[in-house]
């Protein structure tokens, strides 16, 4: 049974739009940064935050302008030289960069080559070109809302063509989840866009056109894509209330027949796109159900899950690792972490990134990104991300306290309880951490965190 405090915190931190607006301007949430001093073993050294004048939001827009890409240079001057796509372990994607920052040619040409992914809104189809010029192996995601948003265009299936959301509130109301006095619901804010309306999926009609709208906006934008990122996927029938600030709707009483109307919608739209469709899930569905994570990606196409794994109590994070561990390697499946602010945190984003490798894999389609502030701009790179840990020697080893996971040069462990932990090992056995000190079973691990084991020193690299 999950408590309703635990209920509130996953919300907290679940499913947000990837590409639309902040409510807060970008310039003005850069102020007063701080990074925490890093506690668990690194080899990263991320460069100094600049400065941001306490006057930012004072300044012109050009000016404006100038400073978010002060910001991006410094992040993107962490990222690799060559990239390490041919042999690591992870598979990255992105949040929707540049959404209101376009790129320069130099950017593009330091972040292709690390990515494995890109995912872009609609008005962004013109960097695809740019972003293969230096990674042809790169494969693009469209963004679409799953919602209607009156005011943001290109975004989800109601702002494609004429026939818009307000020609559906017109003509179509019927398609639209309503509440007790047959008004459609609405969002009142939350975490999503104030004024957003919800369509009903199991409505065939509006099944048709969403089918209709994306399969154009795919071709207007280039018939370029490989897959849509399906954001904001509400799978509880409640849910429209927490998120979103709507009134209850009343289509659907319980979670099992929402989303049973859901998984029709998946399966009847997905035959008839040329692309997959990847579902960006709401955490209370996933903690509720974790099953749900394996239907949804085999009706639509794949997952992506927002609250992995720093807001997870470890006895949710467990099953949701055991659901993508038992998919399908093909099946795709996306894990957005948050957990630093603009000037990064090396022991909250190596603990998610740690978790991610649990079930990472080159033979896996299961791909990690996180956000630092803003899906605008690029994270920083860490130099974990670049080692050669080699192929995985099998599943996650789920312990008391800690679980792990061996790698052919290294092994990972995690303790995702608030409790310390142990982990031990074959006293012949000789490991190192990241920065080549040798280290004694048992070894102590504090709760939230997680470290690398390492085999073979001769991954790492020179230390300066």
């Amino acid at each position: 049974m999950v408590s309703s405090v635990l209920v509130v915190l996953v919300l907290a931190v679940a499913v947000l739009a990837l590409v639309r607006p902040a409510s807060v301007p970008l310039v003005a949430q850069l102020t007063n940064q701080d990074r925490p001093a890093a506690r668990m073993p690194t080899i990263t050294t991320l460069p100094a935050f600049p400065a941001i004048p306490l006057y930012a939001s004072l300044l012109s827009a050009d000016q404006k302008h100038a400073l978010v890409q002060t910001l991006i240079d410094n992040k993107v001057s962490t990222m690799p030289a060559a990239s390490s796509r041919s042999y690591r372990v992870g598979k990255f994607t992105s949040t929707g960069i540049f959404d209101g920052y376009p790129p320069t040619e130099e950017q593009v040409s330091r972040i292709a080559p690390s990515y494995d992914n890109i995912l872009l809104g609609a008005k962004r189809s013109e960097l695809i070109p740019l972003f293969k010029r230096y990674n042809p192996d790169l494969t693009f995601f469209l963004y679409i809302d799953s919602g209607l948003n009156p005011t943001y265009k290109q975004s989800d299936a109601g702002g494609v063509d004429s026939e818009d959301t307000q020609w559906i509130l017109t003509h179509h109301p019927d398609w639209l989840l309503q509440d007790k006095d047959g008004y459609p619901i609405s969002s009142g804010g939350g975490l999503s866009n104030p004024g957003e309306y919800w369509p009903d999926p199991g409505n065939p009609e509006w099944q048709n056109y969403f089918t209709e709208k994306i399969a154009k906006l795919l071709n207007e934008t280039g018939g370029q894509w490989d897959g849509i990122l399906f954001d904001q996927f509400i799978g509880t029938a409640d849910g429209h209330v927490r998120y979103a600030r709507a009134a209850q709707q009343v289509n659907y009483s319980t979670d099992e027949a929402y989303q049973a109307a859901y998984l029709t919608f998946f399966k009847a739209v997905a035959a008839r796109l040329p692309v997959p469709i990847i579902v960006n899930m709401e955490g209370a569905s996933i903690v509720r159900r974790p099953a749900f994570v394996a239907e949804v990606a085999t009706a639509a196409g794949g997952a992506e899950n927002e609250i992995f794994p720093e807001e997870m109590p470890s006895e949710d994070l467990r099953p949701y690792l055991e659901t993508v561990q038992a998919l399908p390697p093909t099946t795709h499946i996306r894990i957005n972490s948050k957990p630093a602010g603009f000037a990064g945190d090396s022991d909250d984003t190596l603990f998610a990134y740690f978790c991610y490798l649990l079930i990472a894999g080159r033979d896996r389609e299961v791909y990690w990104t996180y956000k630092e502030g803003t899906s605008d701009i690029p994270h920083y790179w860490y130099r974990e991300f670049d080692l050669d840990l080699g192929d995985s020697q099998g599943d996650i080893q789920f312990g008391a306290s800690v679980w792990s996971r061996e790698f052919e040069r290294a092994v990972v462990i995690v303790n995702a309880g608030e409790a310390p932990g142990e982990y031990a090992w074959d006293p012949a056995i000789r490991f190192y951490d990241v920065n080549s000190n040798p280290l004694v079973s048992p070894l102590r691990l504090s709760g939230r965190s997680a470290m690398l084991l390492i085999k073979d020193p001769s991954i790492l690299p020179p230390s300066n």
